[in-house]
């Protein structure tokens, strides 16, 4: 996987990754008191079109 995006806003990181097989992969963590949480989201084409409209 190649990471596209990566910001990191201590504790959080939000990372988008695109796959071996190109499909966009967004991962959210958050570290805190000795636990990690992680979530991963695969986007598919309506997902990205979204985003790239929220974000203009």
């Amino acid at each position: 996987m190649e990471t596209i995006f990566l910001s990191e806003h201590s504790p959080k990181t939000m990372e988008i990754e695109r796959t071996d097989e190109g499909k966009l992969r967004l991962i959210i963590s958050l570290s805190k008191l000795g636990q990690n949480t992680i979530l991963e989201y695969f986007l598919d084409d309506n997902d990205v079109d979204a985003l790239k409209k929220a974000l203009a």
